[in-house]
């Protein structure tokens, strides 16, 4: 998320607003708080709303007894600009537990496992897909090792989504199916792939996914924060140019506002350097 001190309005770039992303229910009112806060100093603020795989597991067991879908769901409804993010998969954040089936013979007392296995990050993922797809709402996307996993839960969307519109098109009185003017959505109406870590070969794959969904691929976005170490990849900036700079995003990935503006002024030069236009154009 990002929080933006008040000496920002010294500084002489300009700075429209911000997206404030949460990533556990606890975040909502933070968010919310942060959101007011932007607005009342003229600056446009989008909040979002999602439940991130790093704190799905604590989310999923819970002692308190909240639905955390119909949550998320009514507060998107009361909110109607706010977006689903951040969300998504990840195939490479692990914990240690300890080994189940221990033996006295054994030596290793600990094993390591993702922070919350990846089935329940499945459902739990495409559930938010779907609200998103419902409510037609944008939504911020984390995947870190885990992009087959993304494009079976992308397809999986797509065959509920479109089960549902064939059943609400056979619904219609007399009989009479009208012919749609145009494909209805079956992914989020906007898709941004925060933090993006793939290779510049997966972005073929990617447009192709978001294209079944039948997503404009000016609506599929990408974004490389300073604070995340593939920003100084060597293949990042060769992913920049495939990517394009309309494509590209500017985020800072951070928690604390300290450093935003900083990380705001590095995204620019990197993306500035990449595509080797200036900063400015950025």
């Amino acid at each position: 998320g990002l929080v933006v001190p008040a000496a920002l309005e010294q500084t002489p770039f300009t700075f429209d607003g911000a997206a404030i992303m949460s990533t556990h229910p606890r975040d909502y009112t933070k968010v919310d708080s942060i959101v007011s806060g932007l607005r009342d100093r003229d600056y446009t603020a989008v909040p979002c709303y999602g439940i991130h795989p790093w704190f799905l597991y604590d989310v999923l067991t819970s002692s308190e007894e909240v639905d955390w879908l119909a949550e998320l769901k009514q507060r998107l409804i009361d909110h109607p600009d706010a977006i689903v993010g951040e969300i998504g998969l990840d195939g490479n954040r692990w914990v240690e537990v300890e080994q189940s089936d221990q033996t006295e013979e054994s030596i290793w007392k600990r094993e390591r496992v993702l922070a919350c296995p990846m089935e329940l990050q499945r459902k739990a993922f495409e559930e938010q897909l779907i609200l998103a797809v419902e409510l037609q709402r944008p939504v911020s996307i984390h995947v870190v090792s885990a992009w087959g996993e993304l494009f079976a839960a992308f397809d999986s969307v797509c065959k509920r989504m479109k089960h549902k519109h064939d059943q609400i098109e056979g619904e219609v009185k007399g009989g009479q199916r009208k012919r749609r003017k145009t494909k209805p959505k079956l992914l989020p109406p906007k898709i941004y792939f925060h933090a993006f870590s793939g290779k510049a070969g997966a972005l073929p794959s990617i447009r192709s996914a978001c294209t079944k969904g039948n997503v404009p691929l000016e609506d599929v976005y990408f974004g490389f924060p300073p604070a995340i170490k593939n920003f100084y990849a060597p293949k990042t900036p060769k992913i920049m140019k495939e990517i394009g700079i309309s494509q590209l995003l500017l985020e800072t990935d951070l928690e604390d506002a300290t450093n935003a503006w900083d990380d705001l002024k590095k995204g620019v030069a990197g993306i500035s350097e990449a595509l080797d236009i200036s900063e400015a154009e950025v």
